[in-house]
């Protein structure tokens, strides 16, 4: 009885299994010839997916993917900095400012690759360049000259800026025409180091415990040349004004020319800041009101120099002082640093990005002969386009963002006080300088920029050796 019902049982079980097997390949068979979805009317008797003679080969329905443009590739610029990178409050920073700032205006997207020493000049760039989507590599540094040529020319289908670079000057040399890929971005240094210059002998004139003004600079390249003499040729000028409005040069200055009231020393670096502290406490020992900082992060070590000397006297402003460079370095010990030659990296770094932007690159380096200068009263295609000018009050939040910035970076304290009071404080010391210098120093700029005076721009050893000859 048992054995019989469980034959039974296996039989209807077996049924069951076969049944379900059968359901189931129907279903994949009449899967598989249901006709791909057309734009035309669904019909009811189902076809083969080969159409018949009178149809029209149909229209493919695309997927969202296909119909929906694909985002356009962000434009990217690549920023090699020179030995130090970002931190250095002035050079590099500017230049990483204006990438910053094309970012904002035009979404392009930043790289940043970090030059710690010259060896890694040439890997940078070439990282740089094997990215795909990087349109725009930009060498910040007279160093990168020799670098930049060589990776431009590996990469011709890239495009490339440098600061202060020579990249044309050696293609000319070497080659016989300019690359068309590389653009110099060049600034009128001599002119704005003319105006600080001023500036710092018209101070030596209100105070008759000072004979000197100095000059800290770094290492000895054809961009400093600019920034030495035309610092030089502004003492001379302002001591020229003197004369002329007040009739002698006052009693303590009397007899001394301006070979002899500049003190000035290349230290051979860019980035050792305490060369920078020595260099210029020897010249505060020697009676300089104010040192001017053309080496970049030295200016730490000469504020450093300053700040010793306030303490000793107890002294909430200067004298002495010092001039910033490259940036508006005032918010960094308000009341000491009497003004800033400012050198616009960042204006550079933010033209030539829009150069690229608009398609104007390549056109814009043959118009030029791959040189784009930048300076007082200098025009980009009949638009104002300066790069060089002395800091004032209005410029000066601008710039107390690099170390807001700088403290966000390193989570350390670089502010020395809270913006209002660096504002207050920079605002009392210029105050505290007779209005009739700063107008004077105004009229400088003015008949440089109607070309009333001309700043000697040197441009070989031999110019600058004949410049040292006449002013120091």
């Amino acid at each position: 009885m048992r054995a019989s019902r469980g034959a039974i049982d296996t039989r209807v079980l077996l049924g069951i299994i076969v049944v379900v097997i059968i359901v189931a390949i129907a279903a994949v068979i009449a899967t598989r010839e249901q006709p791909a979805p057309q734009p035309a009317p669904e019909e009811t008797t189902p076809r083969a997916t080969t159409p018949t003679p009178t149809a029209t080969t149909p229209t493919p329905t695309k997927t969202p993917e296909e119909t929906t443009p694909a985002p356009a590739k962000k434009i990217k610029i690549a920023v090699i900095s020179d030995i130090g990178g970002r931190g250095d409050l002035s050079f590099n920073d500017m230049a990483f400012k204006g990438a910053d700032d094309a970012a904002r205006d035009f979404g392009v997207e930043v790289l940043e690759l970090i030059s710690k020493s010259e060896a890694d000049y040439l890997p940078n760039l070439r990282a740089a360049a094997r990215d795909p989507d990087v349109a725009l590599i930009i060498g910040v540094g007279f160093l990168l000259t020799d670098a930049i040529y060589q990776v431009a020319q590996e990469f011709p289908d890239k495009n490339f800026a440098g600061i202060d670079t020579s990249v044309q000057d050696k293609a000319k040399q070497e080659k016989g025409e300019i690359l068309p890929n590389v653009l110099d971005i060049k600034f009128e240094e001599h002119k704005g180091s003319a105006l600080v210059g001023a500036l710092a002998c018209f101070l030596l004139t209100q105070y008759p415990e000072y004979r000197h003004v100095g000059m800290v600079l770094g290492i000895e390249i054809p961009p400093l040349w600019k920034f030495e003499i035309g610092f030089k040729w502004g003492c001379d000028w302002a001591l020229k004004y003197y004369e002329q409005k007040f009739g002698s040069l006052p009693e303590h200055l009397q007899g001394m020319t301006t070979k002899e009231i500049v003190l000035w020393v290349y230290t051979g670096t860019f980035s050792d800041i305490t060369k920078g502290y020595e260099a210029a406490k020897g010249m505060y020992a020697q009676g300089a009101i104010a040192v001017y900082n053309v080496a970049g992060p030295l200016g730490l070590g000469i504020n450093q120099a300053v700040q010793e000397i306030a303490n000793e006297k107890n002294l909430e402003m200067g004298p002495p002082f010092w001039i910033g460079v490259d940036a508006n370095q005032d918010w960094l010990n308000p009341g000491f640093v009497i003004a800033s030659m400012m050198k616009r990296v960042d204006k550079g770094v933010y033209y030539a990005t829009k150069l690229v932007v608009d398609g104007k690159f390549r056109d814009f380096v043959q118009r030029n002969e791959g040189v784009l200068i930048l300076g007082i009263g200098t025009k980009i295609d009949g638009e104002l386009a300066e790069g060089i000018a002395m800091s004032t009050l209005e410029d000066l939040d601008e710039f107390i963002q690099f170390g807001i910035e700088a403290e966000r970076l390193t989570g350390k304290k670089v502010l020395p006080l809270p913006p209002e009071e660096i504002k207050s404080k920079v605002e009392a010391m210029r105050n505290s300088v007779p209005q009739w210098i700063w107008d004077a120093v105004k009229e400088l700029e003015d008949k440089i920029r109607n070309g009333e005076v001309e700043v000697p721009l040197p441009t070989s050893q031999e110019e600058v050796e004949s410049w040292r000859q006449k002013l120091g």
